[in-house]
């Protein structure tokens, strides 16, 4: 090489030196992306069921939590509608003990105003027994005014239509009236208040044509 090529080359060098030197951007090369599959960096979903957003799941939540909140309060008038029934039942029931605790003793005592009664009859039909009837209807009114105090009051019976609700018929016989009519009364019938306490035995009518109906169809 010559001086003068060697001097060149000199320069050269140099200059490469200062340019490695100044600074810059030194660029790296990363080759882990060839490791990568192609695409456009996406991440793949899952196949099947797509998957909610965190606004759709807050979503689902709260209808979840809707529809057990209609449930519970369903539930819960259901719950306080028995508790109400309940409340009523027991008081009714506490007034019907109330009102009618005395039942049993009052059927107990009508057996004695059958007897004063039929006592009267008999008494009436002995002119000598006058004082002594007079006495007897004084008690049997006073049993009478006492069991009216507690509620007891009889059954209309003679003259009225008959009625299973509160007539027993113990016979039928033929009369000039209309069939089903209490013609008399064998034994007095009671309410208690608006329950029956004693049915009112009685003979109910049968009317005269319908006797002969009933024998040209035997006929």
């Amino acid at each position: 090489m010559t001086g003068k090529n060697k001097h060149h080359g000199s320069e050269k060098e140099g200059k490469k030196d200062k340019m490695d030197d100044r600074p810059g951007i030194n660029v790296v090369i990363d080759d882990s992306q060839g490791d990568k599959p192609a695409g456009d960096g996406k991440q793949e979903e899952p196949k099947g069921e797509r998957v909610l957003t965190p606004m759709e799941k807050l979503q689902t939540q709260l209808e979840e939590k809707t529809r057990e909140s209609a449930e519970y309060f369903d539930k819960w008038i259901r719950l306080q509608a028995e508790f109400e029934n309940y409340k009523k039942r027991i008081q009714r029931e506490k007034s019907d003990q109330m009102k009618f605790g005395n039942e049993t003793l009052l059927r107990a005592i009508l057996p004695i105003i059958d007897n004063l009664e039929r006592a009267i009859d008999h008494g009436k039909k002995t002119k000598e027994a006058g004082p002594l009837i007079a006495g007897v209807e004084i008690t049997l009114k006073q049993f009478l005014n006492i069991l009216e105090k507690f509620g007891v009051k009889p059954v209309l019976a003679v003259g009225e239509v008959f009625d299973p609700e509160k007539h027993e018929a113990i016979s039928q016989i033929q009369t000039d009236l209309e069939s089903n009519r209490v013609v008399s009364e064998g034994q007095k019938g009671y309410f208690f208040h608006e329950r029956l306490l004693r049915p009112a035995k009685v003979i109910v009518s049968k009317a005269k044509s319908e006797i002969e109906e009933e024998k040209k169809a035997e006929d």
